[in-house]
């Protein structure tokens, strides 16, 4: 009921939301994430009182600065593979001497990770995000998973400086030196160069990455993620790690991703022929 209370007001000032599964990052089964974002209050009405929801960032012309912390999640698991976004930011900014804007709007995630919301002078050509655009810092630039929405029995929660609370709607523009961040592109790559330090033909794990790096999109991703899942454990990898690593790719690499349910039986069912 908080979270759709929340994704009543914000669509009310203009910001889209869209619902999230129960303690999941992926949309209701029927629902398309991100891309179904709106500001309809009838229509948030009619969701469960037990959703989630995520902010379309693109068009509310927001992004935001995503910073790892290491930790642990609830069963003792490594999550962030260690990454400290927090330290990386800090040592950049020190690097190149610069500061963080304020007012700024932070959300802290289920994880100990850290949300920092921006609003943007000129809106973004098109939806994006940057993975590690420094170590362990993802800027986003397409949605968000927004307070008070939970994902391994832990919810997001709004950070607030007491005397001086900042809403979401209040907090600073981005400076463009964050803004490229997000839109430089990637280092140049040459397949033609790098195909001629390679040896021999290529393994089977190369061609595992290579099946996880071409994704799915819908009408595909049931099939597709079978297959994966399939390759994963055929390459003698733990069920238990396996289980870990599907879900991590359902969230990186399907468009949009599938609910936990689907993940859940898409496993269950390659499972049995392993």
């Amino acid at each position: 009921m908080e979270a759709k209370r929340r994704a009543l007001q914000l669509a009310q000032a203009g910001v889209p939301v869209y619902p999230l599964a129960p303690g999941s990052k992926t949309p209701p089964k029927g629902h398309h994430g991100y891309r179904e974002a709106t500001t309809d209050t009838d229509a948030i009405l009619r969701w469960s009182d037990d959703w989630g929801l995520g902010i379309d960032l693109f068009t509310a012309g927001m992004l935001v600065v995503d910073l790892d912390r290491p930790g642990t999640d609830r069963n003792g698991h490594a999550v962030h593979g260690g990454k400290n976004g927090v330290k990386a930011l800090k040592i950049y900014l020190e690097q190149h001497q610069r500061q963080l804007p304020h007012p700024m709007y932070a959300e802290q995630t289920p994880h100990g990770g850290l949300h920092l919301f921006f609003k943007l002078d000129q809106p973004l050509q098109q939806p994006t995000r940057k993975p590690n655009a420094l170590p362990g810092v993802d800027i986003l630039g397409d949605f968000v998973i927004a307070s008070p929405s939970e994902v391994d029995g832990s919810p997001y929660l709004v950070m607030q400086d007491q005397a001086q609370p900042v809403s979401i709607h209040d907090t600073a523009t981005a400076p463009q030196w964050i803004v490229d961040l997000l839109t430089a592109p990637q280092t140049a790559f040459n397949p033609t160069k790098a195909n001629s330090f390679m040896k021999g033909q290529k393994t089977y794990t190369g061609r595992l990455f290579d099946k996880i790096a071409q994704g799915a999109d819908e009408g595909e991703r049931n099939n597709w993620l079978a297959s994966v899942t399939g390759s994963i454990l055929n390459a003698g990898t733990d069920p238990a790690n396996a289980y870990y690593l599907i879900g991590w790719i359902n969230e990186r690499f399907i468009s949009p991703p599938l609910d936990d349910r689907e993940v859940n039986a898409v496993f269950k069912s390659v499972c049995k022929y392993h």
